[in-house]
């Protein structure tokens, strides 16, 4: 395979060169080679299932030296269980995806030999904007539906993350001739020119602010965007619920990545005579799965000294609004930066201009805000934007069925949080301010392909009746057709 190897050293405007060389070499490929066979997008989709398993240990080793300490097992199940299973859904699927699909032909011309039908071809190059939290799930993740539309990609991974994204850069270079997929790693001079490049279509994972740069540079050249941009994604329970059961589940889902998940719960809505026992529930839930944090494997630090510095001003923020703070230190440890750990914390009743309730928190805090009725919480969660995931414990089927008719959100799980996005077959995106657009499964295939629409004539010109000059025949065709 090509060395698309950079040094460390290389400068952006070296890395931005050479970006634009692979993407003219790709785009020259798939000219001349047209869209691949089934078993030319199955061998690719079964190199990049090789990275992953050939290199499993290295993977968790390059990230927790990112992060200063990152949870092997974390690493396991979100970078390599997560894009491994969307890799074999795509392997799995997609010759029958590729399948052209008949349509109805209208007028009733199927019966005189006319068809029409779908075909799905493969768009070009696609790029992928890469974010620290989850570099290599959300790299190869849209990357399994792209190749298996056919496509070549390109990958920009964060320069937050280094290890792991040279770590990449090396391993798809090992597997993957640059005309098929090729890796880079920059700064946000680098990201605004990958951005800016014509590819043919572009995903991006991040937050708002950025979204807008990069739909602006998109814009540019016409590119079509994916968006997954988070959001502050809030848990209702319903009165009833076993809170041991929620609380527990819930820090399942919150304590993965040490909070720094997009689809991480990010605040809960209790009814207020649940609070109390809810909140006893979360510190017993917290302390058994962590009865220590500091040196505990299972237990994630924040992943630059940037992201700690960022959750440790949203607690000073609370203390500054006089935010009731329960800190869950099972072992009674301290904790001064050194590893940027930061223990689980639980924020009672925030106000709404408290840091952690106008921005997604991104790490180990988790504001509990009570309600009166499950109306009033509903109102709460459709009075903010629209989040990335929305999340619903409770034994009541029609009152969980209310909840999700009344809100939207870009995916959402009753009775557990965060498990919609390890289905492979289901979509995965945002709506509103959490981005648009959708990957996994079968939305992924047909979001990277372009559906094109097909009509073969039938021998008999029947249709020879509309063509000019109009007359009294044409006419009596048109009053037919147009009637109720």
């Amino acid at each position: 395979m090509t060395d698309l190897s950079i040094p460390i050293a290389a400068t952006s405007p070296a890395v931005i060169a050479r970006m634009r060389e692979v993407l003219q070499c790709q785009q020259a490929a798939f000219r001349a080679n047209g869209a691949p066979s089934a078993a030319l997008r199955v061998d690719r989709i079964d190199r990049a299932i090789a990275l992953l398993l050939d290199n499993r240990q290295r993977i968790c080793d390059a990230l927790a030296s990112d992060y200063s300490w990152r949870s092997h097992d974390h690493t396991r199940l979100s970078d390599l269980l997560l894009p491994l299973g969307t890799l074999k859904h795509a392997r799995g699927n997609v010759r029958r995806w590729m399948r052209p699909q008949r349509r109805t032909p209208e007028l009733g011309l199927g019966w005189l030999g006319a068809k029409t039908i779908v075909r799905y071809q493969p768009l070009g190059s696609i790029g992928i904007m890469v974010p620290w939290n989850f570099p290599v799930a959300i790299g190869l993740s849209p990357l399994a539906e792209a190749l298996a539309a056919g496509n070549r990609a390109m990958l920009k991974l964060s320069e937050f993350t280094p290890a792991t994204a040279h770590l990449l850069i090396e391993l798809v270079a090992q597997r993957f001739d640059e005309s098929e997929v090729a890796a880079f790693m920059g700064d946000a001079d680098v990201g605004s020119a990958f951005a800016a490049m014509p590819f043919d279509h572009l995903v991006f994972t991040g937050s708002p602010r950025v979204a807008r740069h990069v739909m602006r540079a998109a814009a540019e050249n016409l590119t079509p965007v994916t968006l997954e941009l988070g959001g502050k994604s809030p848990t209702i329970i319903a009165r009833g619920t076993d809170l041991m059961t929620a609380a527990t589940r819930i820090w399942a889902g919150k304590a993965i990545n040490g909070g720094q998940a997009c689809i991480a719960p990010d605040y809960v809505l209790v009814h207020e005579d649940d609070r109390e026992a809810l909140i006893g529930h979360m510190v017993a839930a917290v302390a058994r799965m962590f009865p220590t944090l500091l040196d505990n494997p299972d237990y994630t630090a924040q992943a630059t000294p940037a992201q700690y510095a960022r959750i440790v001003s949203y607690v000073e923020d609370a203390r500054a609004h006089d935010v009731r703070i329960v800190e869950i230190n099972p072992a009674n440890e301290r904790f001064d930066g050194a590893v940027r750990k930061v223990p689980p914390m639980l924020l009672v009743d925030p106000p709404d201009d408290a840091a952690v309730m106008r921005d997604e928190i991104f790490g180990p805090l988790l504001p509990i805000l009570t309600y009166r009725s499950i109306g009033e919480a509903v109102a709460y969660v459709n009075d903010r934007p629209r989040p990335l995931a929305l999340y619903y414990f409770g034994d009541d089927a029609r009152e969980a069925e209310r909840v999700l008719a009344s809100t939207t959100s870009g995916g959402a799980c009753v009775n557990d949080v965060m498990q919609h996005v390890f289905q492979t077959a289901l979509p995965f995106g945002g709506c509103g301010n959490s981005g648009f657009g959708r990957y996994h499964g079968d939305e992924g295939f047909r979001a990277f392909s372009v559906a094109r629409g097909v009509y073969v004539a039938p021998r008999l010109d029947v249709l020879r009746v509309l063509h000019p000059p109009y007359g009294a025949v044409f006419r009596r065709v048109l009053a037919l057709l147009l009637r109720r």
